[in-house]
């Protein structure tokens, strides 16, 4: 068992999953305990937790790969990263825009 440490995880997860073309889903915390050997030393310690994530993992043939649970904070950094990325995407030219020479102060 793995824990996510961090949003840079997540998104390797997320690349993992895509070149593999598995599918993820979010699923409740009852699912996701169905899927735990209560006698796994950390799966009783993610029995026990209560908030966060829970996503399952399938192949193409519906077999479950794994499932997991991500603590919110890293969820939500990972959604705000997504963001970020989508609204990058919608202006590209933002990051390469020139300050008029109104603006060019701060340079000096």
């Amino acid at each position: 068992m793995h824990r996510l440490n961090g949003i840079s995880e997540l998104m390797a997860l997320a690349d993992y999953c895509t070149k593999y073309n598995l599918k993820t889903e979010l699923i409740s915390k009852e699912e996701h305990d169905a899927l735990i050997d209560p006698g796994n030393e950390h799966g009783a310690w993610v029995l026990r937790r209560d908030g966060g994530i829970r996503l399952k993992t399938t192949s193409q043939s519906g077999e479950v790969v794994f499932s997991l649970r991500i603590e919110d904070n890293i969820w939500d950094g990972y959604a705000e990263h997504v963001a970020d990325w989508h609204r990058f995407a919608e202006n590209s030219k933002a990051l390469f825009q020139i300050p008029s020479k109104t603006e060019t102060n701060w340079f000096v």
